[in-house]
């Protein structure tokens, strides 16, 4: 059922600046953690932590880590850009389970 009397409004113009906010690319600190998984710092932005379980899981926890650090409301975070590595990086550091890596706004 939808209730667009409940609904927020999205302002474009809100939008827009909130996407001035983000970076064109971020870099990142990867290391594999002692209890598996991997540990993320954005170097990019300092204080900027985060971890995940997998690789697939780690894209999804860096970009919500960057989103929440940067403090943009939730109702806006889909309109958002995300940032992905470029395959090699990404296969090079997932191998030696460490390596920095350039994330790319998309």
């Amino acid at each position: 059922m939808n209730f667009p009397l409940f609904q927020k409004r999205i302002d474009q113009d809100v939008v827009l600046a909130l996407r001035w906010k983000l970076p064109e690319s971020l870099e990142v600190d990867l290391q594999g953690a002692e209890e598996g998984g991997f540990v993320v710092s954005v170097k990019t932005l300092p204080g900027c932590f985060t971890q995940a379980e997998n690789e697939k899981e780690l894209f999804e926890m860096v970009n919500n880590a960057v989103l929440t650090y940067l403090q943009i409301p939730k109702e806006y975070q889909p309109y958002m850009p995300s940032f992905f590595p470029k395959n090699e990086e990404l296969r090079k550091a997932m191998q030696a389970q460490k390596g920095v890596l350039t994330l790319e706004r998309a």
